[in-house]
Order: structure tokens, then C-alpha cells, then sequence
């Protein structure tokens, strides 16, 4: 059997890690052969942030296993498989000797998403989410894995991604119908492509996007001039999900999935073997090159070298892992501080810009009528709010990007380090959330409680001035004196009842105006601290695994240069014959690679 092959292969790889002391290419071996041993067929459902990844995986099982939704942000990877039982698991990965351990914790599958927030804002190094359900798409083998979104700002979670890629049978690349494919997306097509050519496009939101065909076939022509074969599936989830519980065949129909489903369930079944075949080659030939390039380095290191020389490369050697160190301080505090930073300006920035909005509203309200211009000015607040959302989130952008410089300079004062890619940072909106103010209760001024404010205050008049006029003069009550002194009286506290009316709505309106853009305030804030927390994971994440890869370089080295100065002359020839053997192997080796890729190899 083909498997047996496989495995085979993938063992003595391992062995060859092992004995190389390579304790990272052999964990990475050993998961890979897990994988080919499980009849799973994965598939990735990748794309960038807010595009819908989550939302298409629960369509697909007809049940809400990812969390989605505009303020949700995928930040580790979910995988969906078939369960006789509904369970959910965080895995946590601890870095310990030896292989590597996943640690399994249960959680109530309701609540994946809190449990999962919490233990990132904990600190524990969860790495995935597993959650398995009861469902006749899975069945078979099928497993679904919603991924964090690519080319955003953390170039880890892209780096996320890309690492699981060789390992799956399909790739579902989600880009929204809104608009067409993006060249940060185009370009990790072409990068995950290289690793897993079995790839489909998914246009989900069709329902909100009436140009969508013309959108599809922009992006077909885009895949083909990137050289993409990609299937292009155009759906609508939120369809889907009406679709199914109303059990409505022709409204699922419509909804675009059925195409997808058959793609899922028996193409993939065909192209199993090639996909096992591909992650196999990919990983052991990776891991044998990374083994080989050591070999030959330490066989290069075999010349004998004087006390001398050996104290002065440890010395070197010493002092770089002594400089890594400080450096990694300065670029870890200059990273907290930019940080804390961006967290207390963020706040402020849009405070104040919403202080200069609701200045604006009190000098409209101190002459306007909140009845004559509410439509024009329910319009304006809205445009006013939205410019500063979107000045707001372009400042922390720039800031954000700045911040990266400023952490990349502090790396590259000792070491070389390249920056992380970084994916500019959407605006929020948070005016569909908020309810928007409204007039006040009754605020309109009938005619007849008008005459009756009139009339009350000219019957005053009447009596006042008919009593002085008959008392001075002999008048009647009702005479023209006092009916015209009624008639200005009354017309006076009409006036003064509109304005007191006037006045009133001007302060319910300016109040309300003010609730609104405080709850406005709420959320940009709360958006803007999730996408600093984003920025600092990505970036922290990022420079960490530059200077945990250096530190094991440095470590490598060091004890190279021990273990060769203890060694003899005969010994040292020893070794020599023993790594040129070793290559032979290795040779060997790769070459069964070579046939593997061609899909010559057969059981051994």
C-alpha cells in the first residue's frame, strides 16, 4: 500500500532528525505522519479578515460552530469535524523537551468563543480550537478548518495559516462578492497554490451584492493572468441558513451551495492520495535539506583548529547570543511601550473629535428647529460621525505602521530582521449598531393648544385693562383698549410658548444627540483597542520568532564549537567518514522524494 510507503519514508526522516538532534523537525515529522495515517480529508477555509470565513463554515454544517460577525476576529484556527456527540476541545501546544505536547481542554461547546478569548487574554498558548458535531457532510472524513484572516496586519497570522496549508487536501479562498479579488490576496493564492494546488474561490454575500456576476468574472480573469486554477463558487450563507431551517430545497438552491458541497464531497474523495502524496514530498524533503545543510557544514568544521582559535570563536559566539538578549529587551519594551501608548491616545483621539462634533450640534440647536431640519441633520451627524471613524482608524494605521518601524529598528541595531507585512486597518461601523436619536415625544405644537396659550393669555389682558379703563374712564369691561391689550398679550405668550417649546426640543435634542455619539464612542473605542491588540499579538508574535530562530542558531553554534574542540584528530576523521556516509544517505533519501513527487513510489 501506498500508506505503507509513506510512512515508511516519513520514519526514517525522523530518524535522521533524531539523531541530528533536531528536535522541531522531528516533532513536525511526527504530526505529519499522523496525518497521512488519518483518513481526514482537510480543507482550509482561508481568506482575509471579514470576509466571511466563519459565517461560510457554519453554513456548510448548518450549525453556528465558529463565531462570526463584524466585531469577531478569527486569531487561531477552528477545526470542524464529524462527532457522534457534540464537543468542543481548546488545544494548547506547551513548549517543552522532547516532543511536543498538546494539552486538551473541554469546553462547553456553546462556548467556545468566550473560553477561547479568555485563555488568549490569559496568555495560554492555545493554537487551535477542535469541535466536533453530529453531521452527514462529515461523515466521510471531511473536516473543516476556519483559519485567522491573511495578509493582515500580524504577518504570524498569515504565517499561521501558510503553515497549515501543505498539510490540507483543498484550500476554500473566501473573498466577498463586494468587491474583486485584492493583490495581497492574489498574491498568497499564488504562495498557497505552490503548497496545495487543489484550490476553489468562494464569493459569499451574493444576496447583499446586486453586481456580483460582474465581480465573478473579473475575478476569473484575474486567476487565470495569476496562473490560478481555481474553481469559483458564488454563495450566500445567510440564505443557506434560512434555506435549512425552513427545509426549502429551492431557497437552497439559490443560495449557491449545493455546487460547493459537491466539490467538497466527491472531488476531494479523488484527490486524496495525490494531496497526501504532495504533503509527504513537501515536509520530508524540507526536512532532510535543513539536515543535509547541517551535515555539511559540520563536515566543513572538521579542520583542526588551535586553542586559540576555539576560545575566539566561543568568545564571538557568546557575545552575539549576550547582544541577542539586550536586543530582544529593547525591541519587547520599545514594542509594550508603543503599545500602552497607542492605547491611551486612541481613546482621546476620537473623544476629541466627537468634542467637535457635538459643538457643531449646540450651535445648530442654539437658532434651529430640531422639527424643520431633522432629516437633514440625522444625515449630516451620520457623514460627520463616519469621517471621524474613518480619520480615527487612519491615524492608528499610520501609527501602527510607525510603531513596526519603530520595533524593526531596535531588531536590525544588532540583528537583521524584516518587517512584518502589514494590512491597513479597516474602519469599523459602528452607526448600524447604534440606535440613532430620535425627536422627542409630542414635540409637535397643535393649532388648538396654540389658541388655547392664546387665549389664556389674552383673557389676562382683557380683565387688567378692561378694569383699569372702566375704573379711570367709565368703560365697559370689554372695550378696545382692553380686547387690544388682549389680543398683544395673548399674541406675546404665544410667542413665548413656542419659544419655551423651542428651547425644549433644543435640549432633549442636544442630549440626545450626545447619548447617541457617547455610545458611538463606546464602540470605535472597543474596535480600536481589539485592532491594538491584533497589532501587538502580530508584531510581538513576529520579532519573538525571529529571536527564538537566532537564539537557536546561536545555541547550534555554540555547542558545535564545544563539541569540536573536544574532539581529536582521529576523531575528527572519524566523523568526517561518518558525515560523508550520511550524506550518501541522505542523497539516497531525497532521492525517493524526487520519485515520490513523480508518484513512482511504490511499498517497499
Amino acid at each position: 500500500m501506498i500508506e505503507t510507503a509513506l510512512v515508511e519514508l516519513i520514519d526514517r526522516a525522523t530518524a535522521e532528525c533524531a539523531e541530528q538532534q533536531r528536535a522541531d523537525l522531528h516533532n513536525r515529522l511526527r504530526q505529519i505522519r499522523t496525518r497521512v495515517l488519518d483518513p481526514t480529508q482537510l480543507v482550509l477555509v482561508v481568506g482575509e479578515s471579514k470576509q466571511g470565513k466563519s459565517a461560510l463554515v457554519n453554513a456548510i454544517v448548518n450549525a453556528p460552530v465558529c463565531a462570526s460577525g463584524d466585531d469577531v476576529t478569527t486569531v487561531v484556527p477552528t477545526l470542524v469535524r464529524y462527532a457522534d456527540e457534540p464537543t468542543a476541545l481548546l488545544i494548547e501546544h506547551e513548549p517543552r523537551q522532547g516532543p511536543a505536547a498538546l494539552d486538551r481542554m473541554p469546553v462547553p461547546i456553546e462556548q467556545v468563543q468566550e473560553h477561547l478569548d479568555r485563555a488568549l487574554a490569559l496568555g495560554r498558548p492555545v493554537t487551535r480550537g477542535e469541535v466536533g458535531i453530529p453531521r452527514a457532510v462529515l461523515q466521510n472524513g471531511l473536516a473543516l478548518m476556519d483559519t485567522p484572516g491573511v495578509g493582515s496586519v500580524s504577518s504570524s497570522l498569515t504565517a499561521t495559516t501558510l503553515a497549515v496549508v501543505a498539510e490540507a487536501d483543498a484550500l476554500l479562498m473566501v473573498s466577498d462578492a463586494t468587491q474583486e479579488l485584492t493583490t495581497n490576496e492574489i498574491s498568497f493564492l499564488k504562495q498557497a497554490t505552490a503548497l496545495c494546488p487543489n484550490v476553489a474561490l468562494v464569493l459569499p454575500k451574493i444576496d447583499r451584492t446586486p453586481h456580483w456576476r460582474k465581480v465573478l468574472e473579473v475575478n476569473r480573469k484575474h486567476l487565470d493572468n495569476a496562473g490560478v486554477a481555481a474553481k469559483i463558487f458564488p454563495v450566500s450563507a445567510s440564505i443557506r441558513m434560512r434555506a435549512m431551517q425552513a427545509k426549502n430545497s429551492a431557497l437552497n438552491t439559490e443560495s449557491g451551495f449545493p455546487p460547493l458541497l459537491e466539490f467538497l464531497q466527491t472531488e476531494l474523495a479523488g484527490k486524496h492520495e495525490q494531496s497526501t502524496r504532495r504533503l509527504v514530498a513537501h515536509n520530508v524533503s524540507e526536512a532532510l535539506t535543513q539536515v543535509n545543510d547541517a551535515l555539511k557544514a559540520e563536515l566543513a568544521a572538521q579542520n583542526p583548529r588551535t586553542a586559540a582559535e576555539t576560545l575566539v570563536e566561543l568568545e564571538t559566539a557568546q557575545r552575539r547570543a549576550e547582544d541577542l538578549r539586550r536586543v530582544s529587551n529593547r525591541w519587547q519594551k520599545a514594542l509594550n511601550d508603543g503599545i500602552s501608548e497607542l492605547y491611551a491616545d486612541i481613546e482621546f483621539d476620537f473623544r476629541e473629535r466627537s468634542w467637535a462634533i457635538l459643538h457643531e450640534v449646540n450651535e445648530i440647536f442654539e437658532t434651529a428647529d430640531p422639527l424643520e431640519i431633522w432629516d437633514e441633520f440625522r444625515e449630516w451627524l451620520a457623514d460627520r460621525l463616519t469621517d471621524a471613524i474613518v480619520e480615527t482608524f487612519e491615524w492608528l494605521d499610520a501609527r501602527q505602521a510607525r510603531l513596526a518601524e519603530v520595533v524593526a529598528e531596535e531588531m536590525r541595531a544588532e540583528h537583521s530582521a524584516d518587517s512584518p507585512a502589514l494590512e491597513r486597518i479597516r474602519p469599523p461601523s459602528p452607526l448600524d449598531e447604534v440606535p440613532e436619536p430620535k425627536l422627542p415625544a409630542r414635540s409637535e405644537y397643535k393649532r388648538f393648544d396654540q389658541f388655547l396659550t392664546g387665549l389664556r393669555g389674552s383673557y389676562g389682558g382683557v380683565l387688567m385693562f378692561g378694569m383699569m379703563t372702566s375704573i379711570g374712564l367709565g368703560l365697559g369691561l370689554f372695550n378696545v383698549v382692553s380686547i387690544s391689550a388682549g389680543v398683544l398679550l395673548g399674541i406675546k405668550s404665544l410667542d413665548e410658548e413656542k419659544d419655551s417649546r423651542l428651547r425644549r426640543r433644543q435640549t432633549e435634542v442636544k442630549s440626545a444627540v450626545q447619548r447617541h455619539v457617547e455610545q458611538v464612542i463606546f464602540h470605535v473605542n472597543r474596535e480600536a483597542k481589539t485592532a491594538i491588540r491584533t497589532v501587538h499579538r502580530g508584531l510581538h508574535a513576529h520579532y519573538m520568532q525571529i529571536t527564538e530562530d537566532a537564539q537557536t542558531e546561536i545555541s547550534r553554534a555554540i555547542q558545535e564549537i564545544k563539541r569540536s574542540a573536544e574532539r581529536s584528530a582521529v576523531d575528527r576523521d572519524q566523523r568526517a567518514r561518518e558525515i560523508r556516509q550520511k550524506l550518501e544517505d541522505l542523497t539516497s533519501l531525497r532521492r525517493r522524494v524526487t520519485m515520490l513527487t513523480q508518484n513512482r513510489i511504490t511499498a517497499a
